[in-house]
């Protein structure tokens, strides 16, 4: 053993030039347990905003999808011919019409089709839709129920006429196509949920 290692051990003095004390211990343990609480606290912090922004994220595409396939739908309402009407029966929460459906369907063998758009009896907004065949089938079709959005306390329709007629009108019974559809889609308290009303014009022609 040296006589610097025997100073170390021997002397009180020495110790504290050699090592720690137990005080200083301590506090390097308290400061290392705040540093790793800290640092918890944050990745805590940055997952939840993580995962909020995701779901945000989410929730805009969805409304975005819809946003656009109910524009479609609208624009593309079967205007009928100068010997048939078009059906078409709007009330202040459905509203029912002819109409060409997103390219996705083309698988059904023909794109038209008889839609339905309504809030069921739980809060989902709903596309009700069959085949339009052009003619009195032998059977009915299968109707086909497409869910678009869920959270749906109401939906509110309005239609803008053609023939000059101010202001929106909360029903349509005419034996034409409107010239403007307003949606406005009210959701469910406490959803965190909104979107501005869509405006769609119709926008086909009689043949």
């Amino acid at each position: 053993m040296t006589d610097r290692t025997r100073k170390c051990v021997f002397t009180h003095s020495a110790w504290k030039q050699c090592g720690f004390t137990l005080l200083e211990v301590l506090a390097s343990l308290v400061v290392l347990a705040l540093l790793v609480l800290g640092l918890a606290q944050g990745m805590r912090f940055g997952v939840a905003a993580y995962d909020r922004q995701t779901r945000l994220t989410y929730r805009q595409a969805d409304l975005d999808a819809v946003d656009r396939t109910l524009r479609q739908l609208i624009e593309q309402i079967n205007p009928g011919t100068a010997h048939d009407a078009p059906a078409i029966a709007g009330t202040p929460d459905s509203f029912e019409f002819t109409s060409e459906l997103p390219e996705a369907a083309a698988a059904w063998g023909s794109r038209d089709a008889e839609v339905r758009l309504l809030v069921d009896g739980t809060n989902r907004l709903l596309m009700r839709w069959s085949p339009y065949t052009h003619a009195l089938p032998n059977t009915p079709p299968a109707v086909v129920d497409t869910v678009l959005l869920e959270q749906v306390d109401h939906v509110v329709f309005s239609y803008w006429s053609r023939s000059g007629e101010a202001g929106w009108r909360g029903r349509w019974d005419k034996a034409e196509v409107p010239a403007l559809v307003r949606i406005r889609i009210v959701f469910r308290a406490g959803s965190g949920r909104a979107w501005p009303d869509i405006v769609a014009a119709t926008q086909r022609g009689r043949p």
